[in-house]
């Protein structure tokens, strides 16, 4: 028995030890992928009001429409932040323009 328990404890340290070692960093790209995705609605924002909206999004370093970044590191990290967060039930669409009556 006491055998047995040794083992299992072996094995649970090492999966504590490869999950951490695996889901630490993941987790920190998702953070990271959610700061760039609450970067780009700032940006649709600040654009809102804007004459020329694909313009106004280009000076802030984005795109107007999909994929919404020129480069790779922030496309990946932004749409796997959009793809696990929309799985968890945030929304990452802009708001409807209010109806200006």
């Amino acid at each position: 028995m006491k055998n047995f328990l040794a083992l299992l404890g072996t094995w649970l340290k090492r999966l504590l030890k490869w999950g951490a070692i695996t889901l630490v960093p993941a987790f920190a790209l998702f953070v990271v992928g959610e700061q760039i995705e609450s970067a780009r609605l700032g940006a649709i924002a600040a654009c809102e009001t804007a004459k020329d909206n694909a313009n106004c999004m280009r000076q802030r370093g984005y795109l107007a429409a999909a994929p919404f970044y020129p480069d790779i590191t922030r496309r990946v990290l932004g749409g796997g932040a959009r793809l696990l967060g929309g799985a968890l039930g945030a929304s990452y669409a802009p708001p409807p323009p209010a109806d200006e009556d």
